[in-house]
């Protein structure tokens, strides 16, 4: 099987599915499916087993069953092996890639709202621009409450990045299923990093 999925691979729809199903997996697994009108990727993955209407009693499975089952001697039938670990094969793999889709669409999604908060929000370069204009101007006798402040200023302008993030993440999850597990965490999914002398803020 052909494990590489395009991009667009899990957005085909009817002859085109099944075009690509035939050329990772062959013709036998493309009729099975066809068969069952399960003409897209989202409704493969939704279908828990598409050998189970094998096990049915119908003379319209006739020509589906004999191109994918073996008669045993004592009448009984199996599912052809090559036919049964092709199907698991395209399942894991456009699994995966949906996945993968999935996380970089997160990604560019959060990277989208960190750049919004940012552009929105000047008066935090503002801020740490006039903080470091008085720290230069401080006497020597309020310099560690200046330092204090600007500490204070700092945890201030995290504080409300994280919660924007959280916000953003909650309603992700609330309004699209498919990001029900999406969470960012600091120092594993993003830094913050602030610099007062240069009055920028960095998010990587």
């Amino acid at each position: 099987m052909n494990s590489n999925v395009p991009s667009d691979g899990v957005e085909l729809e009817g002859d085109t599915f099944f075009d690509f199903v035939k050329q990772c997996s062959g013709e036998k697994v493309a009729n099975l499916l066809e068969f069952q009108d399960i003409t897209n990727v989202n409704c493969l993955l939704a279908c828990q087993d598409p050998l189970e209407i094998l096990l049915l009693d119908s003379d319209d499975l006739l020509d589906l069953k004999k191109a994918t089952r073996l008669k045993l001697n004592n009448n009984s039938f199996t599912v052809l092996p090559g036919v049964k670990s092709k199907l698991n094969l395209l399942k894991f793999t456009l699994t995966k890639k949906r996945n993968e889709l999935k996380r970089e669409s997160s990604k560019r999604s959060s990277n989208s709202l960190i750049t919004n908060i940012l552009s929105d929000n000047n008066s935090i370069s503002n801020n740490l621009n006039h903080s470091a204009d008085i720290l230069a101007a401080t006497p020597t006798n309020t310099f560690i409450s200046s330092i204090s402040n600007c500490v204070t200023a700092q945890e201030t302008i995290k504080r409300y990045l994280f919660d924007s993030l959280d916000d953003w993440c909650k309603k992700m999850r609330k309004t699209d299923d498919q990001y029900e597990m999406l969470e960012l965490k600091e120092n594993l999914d993003y830094d913050v990093i602030i610099d007062l002398d240069g009055s920028k803020v960095f998010i990587r």
